[in-house]
């Protein structure tokens, strides 16, 4: 099966941040800063402790499950930043942040995937979000409108307080902009990083499978196509918020690699070529069950609100409510767009 898209999602509910390429650090991680924000209902604050982070129903946060027309007028753009310290190289913005030459992010530690450059011990890192609003026919306004929020930076607090006060006054309802209180991972002697080890995801899978909240959600384009072709309506996979969708795989045949393992071809080989390689692998560890919160595509209005789940369920009644899978990574390594992913036990079942 082949890449055809890489996205993550910073701020849960909020639209994506698409990648040409990502690298997961290791074992347990996902893509990063994937919903490392959330939009939290003031109500709810007392069940989330930002020291012990635990994962929380959808219920509890703004997002596309609760307030799916309000979260689609929206569109952002989303950039981790490395920030120096000469003040030549930089000009003061709003909520704290820089305009800097600085680096798109697509990985970690320094979303410098080929390791190349060598970086300043004061480095700051900046997590920059901005908001634009579409018109009423849902279209993008990006290109001819200033932003209706940010660049704010949410790795600071003030950042966070504006986000947060942005979206109450726009549902009506007190939310709090929220993330883990992270640990500092030791990168050298002389400098460490900000680890992402909390996920405001949907999915519990990775609770249950490992006791970690952080997993990788894929989506096989092949069965959006054949799920598109039963009702009438062509469906994007973007509307189902994957990090990575394929291509080249019969349709559904993603449930049938639960319990199995996604090794990365490199070159013409997989993992299992060379055990000392460190190419990525991703163990698949359940079903996507959907939601109404994909019943809106905010790339595609004119397909008005539809009932997933109710469709899935009429149209594929042996699938249920599922389209989708969850996995949890392996071993870590760098995604790009056009890599291809094989089955890992599959490919030993050819070979055998």
């Amino acid at each position: 099966m082949e890449i055809v898209s890489l996205t993550r999602f910073p701020v849960k509910g909020l639209g994506p941040s698409l990648l040409d390429s990502v690298h997961i650090q290791g074992s347990g991680e996902t893509f990063p800063d994937d919903r490392r924000f959330a939009l939290l209902k003031k109500v709810n604050v007392d069940k989330f402790d930002s020291a012990n982070p635990e994962w929380l129903f959808k219920g509890n946060f703004l997002c596309a499950f609760t307030a799916p027309e309000l979260m689609a007028r929206y569109e952002c753009e989303y950039r981790i930043i490395e920030a120096g310290g000469s003040s030549s190289d930089e000009e003061r913005g709003s909520s704290g942040t820089h305009n800097v030459r600085c680096r798109q992010s697509c990985g970690a530690p320094w979303d410098d995937v080929d390791g190349a450059s060598k970086r300043n011990t004061n480095t700051k890192i900046q997590r920059l979000l901005t908001v634009w609003e579409r018109d009423e026919n849902g279209k993008s306004q990006k290109a001819s409108s200033s932003p209706v929020l940010g660049p704010v930076d949410l790795a600071t607090d003030l950042g966070k307080e504006e986000t947060g006060a942005f979206f109450s006054q726009k549902i009506g309802e007190d939310v709090v902009c929220v993330t883990a209180k992270q640990a500092q991972s030791k990168v050298s002697d002389s400098r460490s990083i900000t680890a992402h080890n909390h996920q405001f995801g949907n999915t519990s899978s990775g609770v249950k499978a490992n006791g970690n909240t952080r997993t990788v959600h894929i989506i096989n384009a092949e069965t959006v196509r054949q799920f598109s072709d039963a009702i009438g309506i062509p469906l994007n996979p973007s509307r189902f918020r994957p990090n990575v969708v394929v291509s080249s795989l019969e349709p559904w045949a993603e449930f049938d690699m639960i319990g199995k393992t996604l090794v990365l071809e490199q070159n013409g080989s997989s993992n299992d070529d060379n055990e000392s390689s460190e190419l990525l692998t991703l163990d698949i560890v359940s079903k996507t069950v959907r939601c109404e919160g994909v019943g809106i595509d905010p790339d595609d209005a004119q397909t008005g609100v539809l009932p997933i789940p109710s469709l899935l369920t009429e149209h594929f009644p042996e699938r249920g409510p599922y389209l989708g899978v969850y996995a949890i990574v392996r071993t870590g390594g760098t995604l790009r767009l056009g890599d291809r992913l094989q089955c890992r036990e599959l490919l030993k079942k050819r070979r055998e």
